[in-house]
C-alpha cells in the first residue's frame, strides 16, 4: 500500500481550467478547504501554455456587441449543436472573467486609450477577442499560477499520474496516482473531483496538440461511471506548421494573413466569400483539406500536401507587435 494522503477537493489537471477552479474553490471556502491539484506534467507544462489567439468576452455593448450576438456566433458555429444552456453561461460569465484575470495581473493588450484592446477570431460579428500579444495562454497560466500560489491550501503534486477513481456506492471517495519521479502508488482520498484534463488531440499523428493531450482523465471518469458528452466532437484548428504541427494562432489570420493554394489563389473566396479566412475553423478546416484533395495543394520536401499561409501582406510593424512568437517561428 502506497501513501494515503487526504483533502477536500481533488482537481484532477493544471491547465487553464484546473488552475481556476483551484483558485475559485479556495475563495468560496475562504481558504478552509484543502484543495490538491494532481498533473501530470509540471504546472507551467500544461497545454493551456501553447494557446495563443485570445478569449472572447462581451466588453463593449456600446460599441456594437453584445450577448445577444456572442450566443449567436458560438452556437451557429457550432453547426446548433452546442449546449445552448451552457453557451449562454459562458457568454455571460466571461466579461467577468477577463476583468478578474486583469485584476490578477494578466497583461491584456491595450487600446490607445488604456482600454483592453479584441481583435476578430473565426465566426464572429464582433471582433470580441481579449489577447496578449500572441502569448494569452502563457500569460493566463502565469497569473493563474501565481494566484494559485498565494493560497497556502492548495497544494500541487506535479508528475502524479491519476490512474483511477475511487467510489462506493457511487460516491466519489478518491484517486489513486502514480509519482512519475519514483514510481510511488499513490491514493488521495476527497470529498469531491474536478476533472479538468483537456482534450484527447494527441490521438491523431498530425495535430497542433501538446504530447500530454492524451484521454488518460476521460478514461478514468468513464471507468468510474461517469458519462461522457459529444465525444466525436474534435476541433482540429485549420493552421499548424508542416511537419512538426506547431500551432499557428487564428490570430494570424484575424491581424490579416491570407490562406493561398498552390496557384495562389485565396480559395477561402469559394468556400466562405464573407468571412473568409475568419470562418469557423470547421469550415476553413473542411475548405483547406478540399483544396488539396481536389489537386491544389503544395507539396512538401517530405512528399505530404500542405497549403500557404501568406503573411507578408500584413504589415511588418504589426507582425512584431501583434504576432512576434508567429514571426520567430516563421523566420
Amino acid at each position: 500500500m502506497g501513501e494515503v494522503l487526504k483533502h477536500d477537493v481533488i482537481i484532477i489537471g493544471s491547465g487553464l481550467a484546473g488552475l481556476r477552479a483551484a483558485i475559485e474553490a479556495s475563495r468560496i471556502s475562504k481558504g478552509k478547504a484543502s484543495v490538491a491539484v494532481v498533473t501530470k506534467t509540471q504546472v507551467m507544462r500544461s497545454h493551456s501554455v501553447s494557446a495563443e489567439g485570445g478569449t472572447a468576452a462581451v466588453l463593449y455593448p456600446d460599441e456594437g456587441d453584445s450577448f445577444e450576438s456572442h450566443i449567436y456566433d458560438t452556437i451557429k458555429g457550432s453547426d446548433f449543436l452546442a449546449d445552448q444552456n451552457a453557451v449562454e453561461m459562458f457568454v455571460k460569465m466571461a466579461p467577468e472573467e477577463i476583468l478578474l484575470l486583469e485584476h490578477w495581473g494578466m497583461p491584456w493588450a491595450r487600446r490607445e486609450d488604456g482600454r483592453i484592446a479584441q481583435r476578430w477570431f473565426g465566426g464572429m460579428s464582433f471582433p470580441r477577442t481579449c489577447f496578449a500579444e500572441d502569448k494569452v495562454g502563457f500569460y493566463e497560466m502565469t497569473t493563474l499560477y501565481d494566484t494559485c500560489l498565494k493560497w497556502s491550501n492548495i497544494t500541487f503534486y506535479e508528475e502524479h499520474f491519476a490512474t483511477s477513481i475511487i467510489t462506493d456506492n457511487n460516491t466519489f471517495r478518491g484517486i489513486t496516482a502514480i509519482d512519475l519521479e519514483n514510481g510511488e502508488f499513490k491514493v488521495m482520498l476527497g470529498k469531491s473531483c474536478i476533472i479538468a484534463t483537456g482534450g484527447a488531440g494527441r490521438l491523431y499523428s498530425f495535430a497542433t496538440f501538446g504530447h500530454s493531450s492524451t484521454p488518460d482523465g476521460l478514461y478514468i471518469a468513464y471507468k468510474a461511471g461517469a458519462p461522457l458528452k459529444d465525444m466525436e466532437f474534435v476541433q482540429f484548428h485549420p493552421t499548424g506548421l508542416v511537419p512538426s504541427g506547431i500551432l499557428i494562432t487564428e490570430a494570424a489570420r484575424g491581424e490579416g494573413g491570407i490562406l493561398l493554394n498552390s496557384k495562389e489563389e485565396r480559395f477561402m473566396k469559394r468556400y466562405a466569400p464573407q468571412k473568409l479566412e475568419m470562418a469557423p475553423r470547421d469550415i476553413v478546416s473542411r475548405a483547406m483539406i478540399t483544396e488539396i484533395l481536389e489537386g491544389r495543394g503544395v507539396e512538401g520536401d517530405d512528399g505530404e500536401q500542405h497549403l500557404w499561409l501568406d503573411l507578408t501582406v500584413i504589415d511588418p510593424e504589426k507582425l512584431k507587435k501583434r504576432l512576434a512568437g508567429i514571426r520567430e517561428i516563421c523566420i
